[in-house]
């Protein structure tokens, strides 16, 4: 066994250039194949410094190995001093660091300007409804070019490590159906590069721009998860009709719901209550509702907070955050302690709402490492989880869980020692698996 603190042989970065939308590689692996010079963290190292009481973590040891990977799935982790069977596929990972899949958990791939020319978003006086009446006058023009752009954004995540996402789609009286089709013709040409879920979404009001029909034709026409809403009280001016019919979609369709609050707490607090009382009466919702955005969380004392998050783990609800800056900090670390699902995403990519996004979900990581964390080796690991889905190579007490055989073969490679200089410094993804598929990047063959 090959062991290294702190030390990596990173692989040549790859350079993208001025190229605007990266390129899905084209390198085919054979079905089954082995990958040697895995780097893979083992556990933490503890040592004693003269100025403190008691040991810390100071570093993350890690070891390379050699993984064999068959069907979509790693067969085998082996010792890296393990001959590789003569005539198998081998290719080489160079020493770089295997980590989990990354995953896009609230993101709109329907609709941005990503992929076409430059647009900076325009200023508004009257808030989200100058965005949304700026809205009605972009879909149309954008429709045609959706799938193209939804195809450039899919490999803008790839670029950047990930291949799980949950998307949420237009449908609104503009565009009606259009955008949710072109999604569900965007993502079958990804179906074997990522997994995804679609959120339907009332963008412009469940209630306000009368799309509850529209909503049950889009739920009817099939490969839908969630039901979507937004801001029952701000926009649809009826919270509890709002939030009576979105849940009435979800129970009658058998879908989760994922609902847009960005409300203050004195109308957010109540419409989460209001779902949570019909969660407990529809057991079916239990463990199948997210809050997504939910800046009202930010405003509660602590007391405040811990009752609703005991509420919300008690039944199940996940908490979606893109992680804003510049406003109060979202208590993700004290949600996440407090055994609710804290789910991140990139949200907008660079289309009317905001000029910004780039699909690095590792970005937000590193956002939150630096908001709510210390910067301690530590500390930094742990936040890897908010990026991957708490799926880590190391648990909380720096025990090996991942990757086990048997595990999906969808992981990342990059020029990092540790999970911790990688959420610190975000290094360039040179190769990309999902199902044991080369989906961005490149793996030299093993000599």
């Amino acid at each position: 066994m090959t062991e290294s603190i702190g030390s990596a042989t990173a692989a040549p970065m790859m350079d993208i250039g001025t190229v605007t939308t990266p390129v899905t590689s084209v390198q085919d692996l054979s079905k089954a194949y082995y990958l040697t010079n895995v780097r893979l963290e083992t556990g933490f190292v503890e040592e004693k410094r003269a100025w403190l009481d008691s040991p810390v973590i100071t570093h993350t040891r890690t070891a390379l190995k050699t993984l064999r990977i068959a069907d979509g799935r790693i067969a085998e982790v082996l010792d890296a001093t393990s001959v590789v069977p003569p005539g198998a596929a081998a290719y080489d990972a160079q020493g770089q660091l295997m980590l989990p899949t990354f995953r896009d958990m609230h993101i709109h791939l329907d609709k941005t300007f990503y992929g076409g020319p430059w647009e900076a978003t325009l200023p508004t006086q009257h808030g989200r409804a100058d965005r949304v009446a700026q809205e009605r006058e972009v879909l149309p023009k954008l429709l045609p070019l959706a799938e193209e752009h939804t195809a450039a954004m899919v490999r803008l995540m790839h670029s950047h490590g990930t291949t799980v996402c949950r998307s949420h789609c237009n449908v609104d009286p503009v565009s009606r159906l259009g955008n949710l089709e072109h999604l569900k013709a965007s993502l079958e040409r990804f179906k074997d590069t990522l997994d995804a879920a679609i959120i339907v979404f009332p963008q412009h009001g469940l209630l306000a721009s009368d799309s509850v029909g529209l909503m049950r034709e889009a739920l009817q026409s099939g490969g839908v998860s969630y039901v979507g809403g937004v801001d029952p009280t701000s926009f649809d001016h009826a919270m509890e009709k709002s939030v009576d019919t979105t849940v009435q979609l979800a129970l009658d369709f058998n879908v989760g719901i994922d609902i847009h609050v960005h409300e203050p707490r004195e109308t957010a607090i109540p419409a989460f209550n209001r779902i949570m009382d019909h969660m407990e009466k529809n057991k079916q919702l239990q463990g199948n509702v997210t809050f997504s955005h939910a800046y009202s969380l930010a405003e509660l004392s602590k007391e405040e907070l811990n009752d609703i998050a005991a509420r919300m783990k008690a039944l199940g609800v996940t908490l979606a955050s893109a992680v804003p800056l510049g406003k109060g900090t979202m208590p993700l670390r004290e949600l996440h302690e407090a055994g609710v699902m804290v789910i991140c995403g990139t949200d907008s990519v660079m289309d009317w709402w905001d000029s910004f996004g780039n699909c690095d979900i590792l970005q937000k990581a590193h956002e939150i490492a630096r908001l709510e964390y210390r910067s301690t080796e530590y500390d930094i690991n742990r936040t890897l989880g908010f990026a991957t889905g708490f799926v880590t190579p190391l648990n909380d007490k720096g025990e090996q869980v991942w990757p086990k055989a048997g595990d999906e073969a969808s992981f990342n490679l990059l020029p990092a020692s540790c999970s911790a200089e990688a959420v610190a410094r975000l290094p360039v993804r040179n190769a990309v698996f999902h199902r044991g598929k080369l989906v961005y990047g490149a793996v030299p063959k093993a000599s």
